[in-house]
């Protein structure tokens, strides 16, 4: 006889909020002003912080701004003027760019994707709304789409003055019957957005990671107490700000690199149901996911069986818990109701309450209530202030564990 025991564990799951709390200028519109200021300059020499965030940042970021200075020495952050000079070549020729900086609704990742979704919704509606006439003179009246949008992709233009009416561009028109050439805009479409990934991905090498070495911060936070981190971050935040190995996490939307070696997971969830026939996949995470090697496991709900001799929590701080990432947030909620000892937990790190709000609205819509309610009152979902104290007390927690002899 001897005793033996399963070891309890604790999980760490990161978005891109927790990029935010330290710091660093990762949401889109972070990226978008930088790159609208790139977009307008030219250097000669040596690019410094205020070049960069000085102005159309610090104005519309404006407590963003004020965290970045509490938390680095602007001072110290320099930027290559060869590589920002590459990025306004690369912002010219970019039709998705062209597009996204006019549409001023957009403030969030997520907001990003469904925009998208949106495009490739109006596309169907074009290809859909092809006739025998269509074909015969190219001319489109009352189609439910927004025009400047697919002038600006270049893909329609307006030949006489009529607001109402709109042609498809020479270059997308089969030149034997006349159709539509839909494979030839998809294609397009799919290169410029490659393209785009990789001037975001330009942004973080480029000017995020420059932020690294000019750090003040001297926060201890026992991150070495945590069994395993997963990210959906493209940033090495973890292993520059906390001296994390890199065998520790998983980067499971891929990682920043060079143009060639970067394989940054960014797109939609799904294509549109009416888009799907044309095999266009490009768009898709899950797509994206298999061709850039990024298809990496998750929780493994296999050993659930196995480990429910002890207790394991799932910690998430800077995610938002939205229905673009739900096959994770369905395995996380699978894994406590799979736990037949029910003592795995949740704990959901806030910025303030509107921030929970919104984390729980967003549950609410992909998890069934009974289960959220149920796994709320027994304590199994919980909410905790995203502080360094907090962060620290849920991470020094002993777990409960069984010991038992065979």
């Amino acid at each position: 006889m001897r005793n033996a025991f399963f070891f309890m564990s604790k999980i760490l799951i990161i978005g891109n909020g927790f990029d935010l709390y330290n710091g660093l200028p990762t949401k889109y519109g972070h990226f978008m002003s930088v790159m609208k200021t790139i977009e307008t300059s030219k250097f000669s020499s040596e690019v410094q912080f205020d070049n960069l965030f000085g102005s159309y940042f610090q104005n519309n970021f404006k407590a963003d701004f004020e965290s970045i200075e509490r938390s680095y020495n602007i001072e110290l952050i320099k930027f290559n003027s060869d590589r920002i000079n590459e990025l306004n070549v690369l912002l010219e020729n970019s039709l998705w760019y062209k597009y996204f900086k006019n549409v001023l609704e957009i403030d969030t990742w997520i907001d990003f994707e469904c925009e998208v979704e949106n495009v490739l919704k109006q596309l169907s509606i074009l290809f859909e709304a092809e006739t025998e006439q269509s074909k015969k003179v190219n001319y489109f009246r009352d189609i439910s789409i927004n025009y400047s949008d697919f002038n600006l992709f270049e893909i329609i233009e307006h030949p006489i003055d009529d607001k109402e009416l709109f042609s498809v561009s020479k270059k997308y028109i089969n030149v034997r019957n006349g159709s539509i050439d839909v494979k030839r805009i998809l294609s397009d479409l799919i290169l410029s957005f490659e393209e785009f990934i990789i001037i975001f991905n330009r942004y973080l090498k480029d000017v995020v990671m420059s932020f690294y070495d000019a750090t003040n911060s001297k926060r201890k936070l026992p991150f070495h107490l945590l069994d395993h981190i997963y990210t959906f971050n493209y940033t090495p935040s973890l292993e520059r700000l906390f001296n994390i190995a890199t065998s520790k996490i998983t980067y499971l939307h891929g990682k920043l690199g060079d143009d060639t070696t970067q394989n940054l997971v960014l797109g939609v969830s799904d294509l549109p149901e009416r888009m799907k026939n044309s095999r266009m996949f490009d768009f898709t995470k899950y797509y994206q996911k298999v061709i850039k090697s990024s298809n990496l496991k998750f929780i493994d709900l296999s050993k659930v069986s196995k480990s429910h001799f002890s207790e394991k929590v799932f910690y998430i701080i800077g995610h938002s818990l939205d229905e673009s990432d739900k096959e994770y947030i369905f395995d996380l909620f699978e894994y406590l109701k799979l736990d037949k000892q029910q003592w795995s937990k949740i704990c959901v790190f806030c910025y303030n309450e509107q921030d929970e709000e919104s984390k729980l609205r967003n549950l609410f819509n992909i998890i069934d209530k009974d289960i959220i309610l149920e796994m709320n009152k027994t304590g199994r979902l919980y909410f905790s202030s995203l502080t360094d104290d907090n962060i620290s007390k849920e991470f020094e927690k002993e777990l409960r564990v069984n010991n038992f002899t065979f």
